[in-house]
């Protein structure tokens, strides 16, 4: 009997192993595939995204010319599912910053106030995935304002 336990132990430590998800590292220099991205500015736009991860601190810098319809997710975000709110904006700001399985959820609302029925001003939704490879990030981006979402996709190629 006891080796029986033993044996669907072991079978379990195996099955939660295979199962774990690895944590992409975004780390690097990103340059926009404009043929394979939304079409929301000159097909010619040049928009540079350098990315530093250390575990789960995320550090965003974008160069962009000319500057896109949205403006991208600059700053540094630590993925632990905590909500943290922005004190020096004028609205209730919170960023929220998760991970579901192997892509990166960054959640950025802002209400009117913190209160629960708060009217929404607008919220962004961006999900990132890297490809096997390593060579190609895709961010999937949603924009909720005014009554009014928009979906883009923004594809980047590791320079």
């Amino acid at each position: 009997m006891k080796l029986s336990r033993w044996i669907l132990l072991a079978g379990l430590l195996c099955a939660l192993a295979g199962a774990a998800v690895v944590r992409p590292d975004f780390s690097g220099t990103w340059k926009l595939n404009n043929d394979k991205s939304t079409k929301d500015a000159p097909p010619d736009r040049v928009y540079i995204c350098e990315i530093h991860q250390k575990g789960d601190t995320i550090t965003v810098s974008t160069k962009a010319t000319p500057a896109p319809a949205f403006a991208p997710l600059d700053g540094t975000f630590i993925a632990n599912g905590k909500v943290v709110v922005d004190k020096s904006s004028p609205h209730y700001h919170t960023t929220r910053v998760i991970w579901e399985g192997a892509s990166l959820i960054i959640e950025i609302v802002d209400k009117e106030s913190k209160k629960e029925t708060a009217k929404v001003l607008g919220a962004i939704r961006e999900s990132w995935a890297l490809a096997k490879d390593g060579k190609t990030l895709t961010k999937f981006r949603q924009n909720a304002a005014n009554g009014k979402t928009v979906d883009q996709k923004y594809v980047f190629e590791k320079q």
